[in-house]
């Protein structure tokens, strides 16, 4: 869950809470529900109290949530020019960056009386993020909010697009599979299922009813890879949830065994299984982990995608843009974990009584 940002500061970046709610005003970076959570409760999306909001992940939100009052979000896009916020304790500029994270994500860049602040919401940063950011930094960051989900995992991830190769790998190699089941129907898992229609010529069939959010995303973003509703058992990619995805698997597979059919292919892209799977001792490589998909006991296959940050990444960030002091977004995994913030930070936490 995101957490809540120091008294100090006029504004609140995806907290939702009644402590927030005082903050005189709110940013949202991305429109994961958990960066959403109490966002249709709170009294304070209204017209006379923005929401500041990238267009796709106010859109986003709103299918979601849509009794959210849409006159409550202001529009602010990747490459607008820094924009002005009025303030009684003295005005301050917000831009907003690519967070790399999912359709719609930013990072937000604040400058103001409070001195310069990077808020990343969750992000991965690449060389390209970076370089967009770094002419904007006309004074050093004094305080970067970094997501730090992975700041003590040691393995180092493969780029996106290598991880999408390698799930279309996994399917070429399993030609006599009629059915494969993605699992990926998180927002941010789109350009595989993207990448995967365009190699193979096929729509993805998404069930409307059991995976609302993946269907509302994708008729947003990517509208022509979705296969009519009535085409389920015509298709031969379908997106299936994770939760209860071990027993789910299990099911797919003994049904096609009993039937005598073709084994199912079933695919999970993600870092999450890698972060804490431990190979038995001296099975094999960290670099095969992550350079092959891998089945576990269930019969899934684990491709390697991630849509934060590695350690490495993490550490070559902040190298780069040097923040005085760094906050991690993401507890348990605390900025302390990483060694630019051991060697250089004095300050490694906020609390929400604290002064910035």
């Amino acid at each position: 869950m995101p957490i809540e940002l120091p008294r100090g500061l006029p504004f609140a970046v995806d907290t939702w809470t009644p402590s927030s709610a005082l903050k005189r005003h709110r940013f949202l970076t991305h429109a994961h529900r958990d960066h959403l959570a109490g966002i249709a409760t709170t009294s304070a999306v209204s017209a006379s109290s923005p929401v500041y909001a990238s267009r796709l992940t106010v859109l986003i939100a709103l299918c979601i949530f849509p009794q959210v009052d849409r006159a409550g979000f202001v529009e602010l896009e990747v490459g607008d020019p820094p924009l002005r916020v009025p303030d009684p304790d003295g005005d301050f500029t917000v831009t907003a960056f690519d967070a790399n994270h999912c359709p719609g994500a930013v990072m937000f860049l604040f400058e103001g009386p409070f001195g310069t602040i990077l808020h990343t919401g969750d992000c991965r940063f690449t060389p390209d993020c970076l370089s967009a950011l770094m002419p904007f930094l006309a004074r050093r960051i004094d305080c970067c909010f970094l997501d730090c989900t992975f700041a003590r995992c040691p393995l180092q991830f493969p780029t996106k697009e290598d991880s999408i190769r390698l799930v279309i790998n996994c399917i070429w190699k399993h030609p006599n599979a009629t059915l494969v089941y993605l699992v990926c129907d998180m927002l941010g898992q789109e350009d595989v299922l993207i990448e995967v229609s365009k190699a193979f010529g096929s729509n993805i069939y998404v069930d409307r009813e059991k995976n609302s959010d993946c269907h509302q995303t994708l008729t947003r973003v990517a509208p022509e890879i979705l296969a009519p509703a009535d085409a389920a058992s015509s298709s031969r990619f379908h997106v299936i949830p994770f939760p209860r995805l071990s027993e789910r698997a299990t099911e797919i597979l003994a049904l096609a065994h009993a039937k005598q059919q073709p084994e199912p292919l079933i695919i999970r892209p993600s870092a999450q299984w890698y972060n804490h799977y431990e190979p038995p001792d001296g099975s094999m490589q960290q670099k095969t982990l992550l350079t092959e998909p891998m089945r576990d006991e269930f019969g899934v296959w684990h491709v390697c995608l991630s849509m934060h940050s590695s350690r490495e990444e993490l550490e070559q960030a902040l190298g780069i843009l040097k923040p005085k002091w760094v906050v991690s977004t993401t507890p348990p995994s605390m900025a302390v974990d990483l060694s630019y913030v051991k060697k250089h930070c004095s300050l490694s936490r906020f609390g929400p009584d604290d002064p910035l």
